[in-house]
């Protein structure tokens, strides 16, 4: 009982700290971006780069892990990698802003994978025991809800220099904290299941079927949870607004992460079809906002949906996906509903924004998320012929 608690505090801390600092840095270069120069549009080709250089870092940090069979060691060079990329970039953006156009990107292909990794890395560590990891893992989104709010605050008040003193602080006690916390061995297989190749993945029908609702729900959301601010200043919000925002939805988010163990006794697929139900949920409340507190419910549904998403896909690619692939399909998973959708949604979302209004995204979002919803009703209903 003592180790199993133990283990919760190391990995429950160190999820924390994690998304704390992914916060710090990720959760305000944007603004700190505009701030120094950089026009809306050179900041929607920006988010483009950094979103498609996640997409392919994601194939490559997760084939890494399955290729050296550790996620620590993966994480830690990783991780010193990125507070450089970010601190250098942090003060470069003052010599010229196209710096960011260079760098910002390859921030992008280090930063979404590293918290895919740590996932992996306390999913093997808990045995894949949901209830254990939705507990530690909630801890890493009340750590971004937390820094979000707090940052929000300082950084308004006394200034973006911060920003690197409090990502280099949070950066060494990761890495302190990463270095000595114990790392489960790989499971050695007794035969080969797959080669090793992503088109194996291809072959496995509930993972297959989970990639396509995950990109066809973030296609669907990316233009309101990327372009939030806008759509709040639309009905009388502003950035203060935003952080309160931010902070109710992702407190949400933790709750139900924390409680994914008990949830777990609900179907997986009607899980899903719940995640598609509330996803469509937040661009209904979105569509028809008049003020700022519809948004905020909106984004309320929105983190339900995906409190309720990341324990479920993770159980569904642990129980499917062969161990010499689980890290790329975990990795896949998040890069299809974040990075891959998100690209797609930056394509169109500015373009409508301006034409049509900034809550007419929210709207084609609730026509796209019909797919998703009919498809996990369907499933949800289908006889399946095998066990998952």
């Amino acid at each position: 009982m003592e180790n199993s608690f133990g283990k919760f505090l190391k990995f429950g801390m160190l999820d924390f700290l994690y998304w704390a600092y992914f916060a710090s840095f990720i959760g305000f270069v944007t603004t700190y971006f505009l701030s120094s120069g950089m026009s809306s549009s050179m900041l929607s080709l920006v988010i483009a780069a950094y979103m498609l250089f996640a997409f392919f870092g994601a194939f490559f940090w997760g084939g890494m892990s399955d290729r050296r069979q550790s996620n620590k060691k993966v994480f830690i060079p990783e991780l010193i990698i990125m507070t450089v990329l970010c601190i250098a970039e942090f003060y470069l953006v003052k010599i010229s802003i196209w710096f960011a156009v260079v760098i910002h990107p390859l921030v992008g292909f280090m930063a979404p994978p590293l918290g895919t990794n740590l996932d992996a890395w306390m999913l093997r560590s808990f045995n894949h025991d949901a209830g254990a990891f939705g507990r530690s893992r909630a801890l890493g989104s009340v750590g971004y809800a937390v820094s979000m709010l707090v940052l929000g605050q300082i950084y308004n008040r006394i200034g973006f220099q911060l920003i690197p003193f409090v990502t280099g602080t949070l950066f060494a006690v990761i890495l302190v904290l990463a270095a000595l916390t114990e790392e489960k061995p790989y499971q050695v297989m007794k035969r080969r299941e797959s080669s090793g190749n992503i088109r194996d993945l291809l072959k496995i029908r509930p993972y297959v079927f989970l990639v396509i609702t995950l990109f066809l729900t973030g296609l669907s959301s990316a233009p309101v949870n990327n372009l939030k601010i806008v759509i709040l200043e639309s009905v009388g919000g502003d950035v203060s607004v935003l952080g309160v925002d931010s902070f109710i939805g992702v407190m949400v988010q933790a709750v139900f992460i924390f409680i994914s163990g008990s949830l777990r006794r609900m179907p997986a697929k009607l899980r899903m079809l719940l995640v598609t139900v509330f996803a469509t949920l937040m661009l209904l409340f979105v569509w028809l906002a008049v003020n700022p507190f519809m948004v905020i419910i909106g984004t309320v549904m929105m983190n339900v949906s995906y409190g309720l998403q990341l324990p479920t896909m993770r159980e569904i690619t642990e129980k499917n996906v062969p161990e010499n692939l689980k890290n790329t399909a975990h990795s896949l998973t998040d890069a299809m509903f974040g990075s891959f959708a998100g690209v797609f949604a930056l394509l169109y979302s500015g373009i409508l924004m301006d034409a049509f209004g900034a809550k007419f995204v929210a709207f084609l979002g609730v026509l796209i998320m019909i797919i998703p919803l009919l498809m996990c009703t369907f499933d949800l209903f289908r006889k399946t012929e095998t066990a998952e």
